[in-house]
């Protein structure tokens, strides 16, 4: 065998089931916490801050602006990671510092007792901190994971596991802070009291399953800095990454798209299980479990990627976000005038399919995210893991602001947050003593009452119809624009290998002519 085939040959590093599990499992604490911040948060200020239409606004376009800067702030970290050499690597320190000091701001957030335009200034500033502490976590675990393994194989399963972890984690914010902070369950009887509780007990496992991934993942030894490495601009360094790399700038675009389409429905279907089915959190997480459940389809993406290739995936995919929210559309309207709390459950469960479809098709962009990894060093001679690994979080920050732009805009024009306002106002009656919980809810159902059923129709047209356009996008984008298949992946990896072991033989030439010449 020569020496070239014996460095493809030995390049097949095997994922450890070691490192498979202790990478995956971290993820589940880290996305429970996201989920929490990202998702509650705004129903947070909603409920229990008495914010009114004008106010809400505000809010809505800080949130947007903040994930702008968010996104911009990834590369950033990215390219401190790239120059991060300790004991510990150059993630796991970066890792740990961001999920202690993001479990602070976050618990801060929820715990401060303001209310109206004087939380919208402090919200302002502190969503700015919390932008910047979880990015240090967020990019330094994510960037972490092509460097557990260059097998075709491994990745896959790594990328399912990871994602299938992180759905987890996801999911049971979706059960868990619905459930105890609105309704019969409700913590202390009121979201006020509620929401600070889940904080501290979410941070504190956000904190733990990082800590676990970083003391029990080995990774392969660091090679030393090149000290002639140019001082490059981080945000300049992404777009010349970007502007050499067709396939991560398309995947960017897609995943951007992506993002903005799959988040709409979680945005608006809190507001229409409430306004429909009552203020029951219980109703709003097993809304959430029945679509949830339907992600871990990513158990067997393995499996599916033997049958079908990536291409063939996304086309199934589409499918069924069609059949998913054309059901829950259909069957929404065509029951409105039912008031039998049956009628939650076909509207659910059809969100099942589109649940599927977002689920896989984004485990597809993940991959194909990595593959960019190879791609650019095929192309280029660089991986440039932690620029590359910053575009997917840059991509789903861009996506999730102009998601807040979108829902911001339409809870506007519906005026929820008028409807809220008084619901906040019972809230914090409860908080301070001045009602009972049983009196409060009572109360919320009457001001339920009175909201229109062209409001609620409203909200469910938009957070079906919408995804439905936007998704229909992305696929088609993959299917016209994406080179990185399964084949084109083994040829780059095989390519790169062949020119690795190229290299080493003529610096082994090299190296016995000047010892020749030496004696």
């Amino acid at each position: 065998m020569s020496k070239v085939a014996q460095n493809v040959a030995g390049s097949q590093e095997r994922l450890t089931s070691h490192n498979l599990w202790s990478f995956s499992l971290g993820g589940v604490g880290r996305d429970l916490m996201y989920q929490l911040f990202n998702t509650y948060m705004l129903t947070c200020i909603l409920l229990t801050k008495g914010v009114n239409t004008a106010e809400f606004a505000i809010v809505g376009v800080v949130i947007m602006c903040c994930r702008i800067f968010d996104a911009l702030n990834d590369p950033i970290m990215g390219s401190i990671i790239e120059i991060t050499r300790t004991k510990w690597g150059k993630f796991k320190p970066w890792i740990m510092i961001g999920a202690i000091s993001n479990s602070i701001v976050v618990f801060l957030m929820f715990w401060v007792p303001l209310k109206g335009m004087s939380f919208v200034i402090f919200f302002a500033i502190m969503y700015i901190v919390w932008s910047i502490t979880f990015t240090m976590n967020d990019i330094s675990y994510w960037s972490m994971l092509p460097s557990l393994t260059s097998h075709h194989e491994d990745r896959d399963k790594l990328s399912s596991i990871a994602n299938i972890c992180a759905g987890i984690g996801a999911g049971l914010a979706t059960i868990i802070v619905p459930t105890l902070t609105t309704g019969s369950m409700t913590i202390g009887g009121s979201a006020t009291t509620a929401f600070p509780v889940l904080a501290i007990v979410i941070g504190i496992i956000f904190i733990g399953c990082q800590l676990m991934t970083c003391i029990c993942v080995k990774e392969k030894p660091l090679p030393p800095l090149d000290p002639n490495r140019p001082k490059v601009n981080p945000l300049k360094q992404i777009f010349k990454v970007l502007k050499g790399n067709d396939q991560l700038r398309w995947t960017a675009i897609i995943m951007f798209i992506h993002n903005l389409g799959s988040s709409i429905l979680g945005g608006l279907s809190t507001w229409y299980v409430y306004f429909r089915f009552g203020y029951e959190g219980a109703m709003v997480s097993l809304f959430g479990i029945l679509t949830g459940i339907a992600g871990a389809i990513l158990v067997i993406y393995p499996l599916l990627a033997k049958k079908f290739n990536r291409r063939q995936i996304s086309k199934i995919c589409l499918i069924l976000i069609y059949i998913g929210y054309g059901a829950m559309l259909a069957i929404g309207l065509a029951t409105q005038n039912v008031e039998s709390d049956w009628v939650f459950y076909p509207i659910a469960l059809s969100g099942a399919f589109w649940a599927i479809g977002q689920a896989v098709f984004y485990q597809v962009q993940t991959i194909t995210i990595a593959n960019s990894v190879e791609y650019n060093e095929w192309k280029t001679g660089n991986r440039e893991e932690g620029i590359i690994f910053s575009i997917r979080p840059l991509a789903a920050k861009m996506g999730s602001a102009a998601q807040m732009g979108v829902v911001t805009v339409i809870l506007s024009i519906l005026g929820i947050a008028d409807i809220t306002d008084k619901i906040s106002e019972q809230e914090n009656l409860v908080n301070m003593g001045q009602i009972t919980a049983e009196a409060k809810l009572a109360n919320i159902e009457a001001i339920i009452a009175q909201v229109p059923q062209s409001t609620v129709n409203w909200l469910l047209v938009c957070m079906t119809v919408l995804p439905m356009i936007i998704m229909t996008i992305t696929v088609v984008l993959y299917l016209k624009k994406s080179i990185l298949d399964e084949e084109m992946y083994e040829r780059m990896r095989s390519d790169i290998e062949a020119r690795k072991g190229a290299q080493e033989e003529e610096s082994t030439q090299k190296i016995v002519k000047l010892t020749k010449v030496k004696f």
